[in-house]
């Protein structure tokens, strides 16, 4: 595989990289891996990094950021962040792993901190009241003041703090701050944004008091500035102490922007502190932001607080590339970018900046692949860079050429085969690819064409792109059937055949609930929802889109249908539209797009059968009720089916043959990426080639 640029003196972007100082501390550009999920940990109990954790920091170090800030790390055990598998600093036994993590970054002449966090009543109890776990753990939540989280239903009611427990988490971050010296970092970081502990103490939302830490805005500062106090004085005159905090909360009743503006005025006057890191929204929904906020959205909120203020400013807001970065620096709407996402998706992103290999970045696409696999309680990873968490055995440092090259006949142009094409022709193969469509990008071009998903788009682009640069061959608008094999494994003398030839959407609406197709389907002028998406076909008139799979897919069609002018409902047998899409943060923007467009929504119905352009249907839990409906087109995003026959014609010809992605089985982008990588790097492993 290509090789990492290295930065060279001459750059398009002085002001990005150009070396600056933040206190004593000497940083080599203005670049930070902004404070992420660090969940690189054995466990949640023990909260102690791995040798994970080193190679997924150091690789990041090595792709050239001036400083990383560790994000949310817990500073006692009452705060256990379930279902999240984050660190801790409450207990001695955890410096050593984050030793070895400062350690290995130092290595590339990175800085390194760490963000303290307590969160407050966003804790959950799940992982305290595991029989397993200690049977003493409080079983409840804690905060300033008995207010629920506003942001999801069944939310616990948390206990409010006694003085004598906010007095012992003042203790614990100062704690926290001596074991991240010990562990040899540069500085720590109090979290204070995202609606965590701070900042419900700060906000007259969330902090209901009436005692000397609540009610008036000195007493609702009090808690922030004892702490950051308490941090300087664990921390040393040396080293870096910055703060994260909302520049706003989009969140009615809380914090605006100027009440922000007067709580960083006072944190100048009375802290030694050393910058001010910004971020939006207390809400998943816009800390995660989707994927059409442009480049650089936070700018205007971020300023307001720069022109109050003496501090270096940090700014977020979706950056990937570059040149945006680098404008925004020079517009001096702050001192530093920190790249969040972006870091998950390509952790060489300095040096290929430095290099003038821009066009080599992968961007991230905000899929957010990255927080459903956190909240699913498992490790960050990205949708369309499998090496993530994977750096010891797959990150750059491993990648060599092979000893063998070998001749590979990959058979399908979608995530899968470029993934494949892409690794294998970067270590050396001979790789020739042949793809059904005029364009690569299989089911995401399809994703891409959606209302407000064009970024999707970009997957297949890249990787394309990336395959092409890497020397392998890519043929468009070559379909290959059965029949047609032999002569092209004649011409192509393959060692080995890549079968990754992605499902088809069914038109006849074939799901789990009755595991056949939809009855009167062929009556309907049924369509899939990718041919809607990529303009093969334009329903009018009144539409019906039946929702089975609850992702993207039928809410953003329903919605662009509704917005060319169609009368359009979308029905579903589930509770509600778009369930799926929670984990990726995107459901509130997908029922705001519904709601928007005056698409009618009808939950908890099936179909019972399709009489031509007539549609009866049921509810799911009073059967007996039913509903006809009028429909000129039935667009279904039900069931998809895997395209491998391919496959099987080839095992019967006794060839060296493989299956990835979506022809083993319909899946997503992540899983289509993760099998074309790794079959890739297992390439130079197959059998020898017989001689010529």
């Amino acid at each position: 595989m290509k090789e990492p640029a290295m930065p060279s003196p001459s750059t398009s972007y002085p002001a990005l990289l150009s070396p600056w100082q933040l206190r004593r501390t000497e940083l080599k550009n203005r670049v930070m891996f902004a404070p992420t999920c660090p969940v690189w940990v054995r466990s949640p109990y023990e909260g102690a990094f791995t040798e994970q954790a080193v190679a997924y920091y150091e690789e990041r170090a090595r792709g050239g950021v001036g400083m990383i800030i560790i994000g949310g790390t817990l500073i006692n055990r009452d705060t256990l962040y379930s279902p999240f598998l984050f660190p801790g600093l409450w207990d001695d036994a955890q410096v050593e792993g984050l030793a070895a993590v400062a350690e290995a970054v130092h290595r590339h002449g990175c800085k390194i901190s760490v963000q303290l966090l307590h969160v407050g009543l966003r804790a959950a109890t799940a992982f305290k009241t595991d029989p397993a776990y200690d049977f003493d753990a409080t079983w409840h939540m804690s905060a300033p003041s008995q207010v629920p989280p506003g942001e999801y239903p069944g939310a616990l009611v948390p206990k409010e703090l006694e003085e004598h427990e906010i007095l012992q988490i003042l203790d614990d971050y100062e704690s926290a701050g001596r074991r991240a010296m010990a562990a040899g970092l540069d500085g720590v970081e109090f979290h204070m944004a995202h609606g965590y502990l701070p900042w419900q103490f700060l906000s007259p939302l969330y902090n209901l008091r009436t005692d000397g830490w609540g009610g008036s805005y000195e007493k609702r500062l009090r808690f922030s500035l004892d702490a950051m106090t308490r941090l300087r004085s664990a921390v040393g005159d040396d080293a870096l102490l910055g703060y994260r905090i909302n520049s706003t909360s989009f969140w009615e009743g809380d914090l605006e922007p100027t009440d922000l503006e007067q709580v960083v005025k006072d944190f100048d006057e009375r802290l030694d502190v050393d910058y001010v890191s910004l971020s939006a929204g207390v809400h998943h929904s816009y800390i995660h932001t989707p994927m059409e906020y442009e480049e650089g959205w936070e700018r205007g909120y971020t300023n307001r607080i720069k022109q109050v203020t003496e501090k270096p400013v940090l700014l977020v807001g979706r950056y990937t590339t570059p040149a945006a970065a680098e404008e925004a620096l020079v517009a001096e709407d702050a001192d530093a970018i920190l790249l969040a996402r972006q870091m998950f998706a390509d952790a060489d992103w300095v040096n290929k900046a430095a290099a003038g290999e821009e066009d080599d970045i992968r961007r991230c696409v905000a899929a957010n692949y990255c927080w459903r696999s956190v909240t699913r309680g498992g490790r960050v990873q990205c949708v369309y860079n499998p090496t993530v968490g994977r750096e010891a055995a797959w990150g750059s440092a491993q990648d060599a050429p092979a000893a063998t090259a070998r001749r590979v006949l990959v058979l399908g142009g979608g995530p899968a085969g470029l993934e494949y094409a892409r690794v294998a022709a970067g270590a050396g193969h001979h790789v020739v690819l042949h793809e059904r469509e005029a364009q690569t990008g299989g089911h995401t071009r399809a994703f891409g064409a959606l209302p407000h998903r064009a970024e999707y788009a970009r997957i297949g682009t890249w990787l394309t792109a990336q395959a092409l640069g890497n020397g392998a061959t890519i043929h468009t608008s070559s379909p290959v059937a059965a029949a047609d094999l032999d002569d092209l494994l004649a011409r192509e003398r393959p060692d080995h055949v890549v079968v990754a030839t992605g499902a088809r959407v069914r038109r006849d609406g074939f799901q789990g609930q009755t595991a056949r197709p939809l009855p009167g389907h062929e009556t309907g002028n049924c369509v899939a929802w990718d041919e809607v998406a990529l303009g093969a076909v334009r329903p009018e008139g009144r539409v019906l889109v039946i929702d089975d799979l609850q992702d993207v897919a039928a809410p953003l069609t329903a919605h662009a249908l509704a917005e060319a002018g169609a009368t359009v409902q979308i029905l579903t047998r589930w509770p509600m539209i778009a369930m799926d899409t929670a984990p990726d943060v995107y459901l509130h923007w997908m029922l705001t797009y519904l709601y928007r467009s005056g698409v009618e929504i009808l939950t908890d119905h099936f179909v019972k059968e399709i009489a031509g352009d007539a549609v009866t249907v049921f509810n799911i839990y009073d059967p007996e009720r039913t509903r006809e409906l009028a429909a000129d087109w039935i667009v279904m995003a039900t069931g998809r089916q895997s395209e491998n026959g391919l496959y099987h014609a080839l095992r019967e010809r006794g060839v060296s043959v493989e299956m990835i992605g979506d022809a083993v089985a319909p899946r997503g982008t992540y899983e289509a990426t993760f099998e074309g990588h790794r079959a890739a790097r297992k390439l130079e492993g197959l059998a020898a080639p017989a001689a010529a």
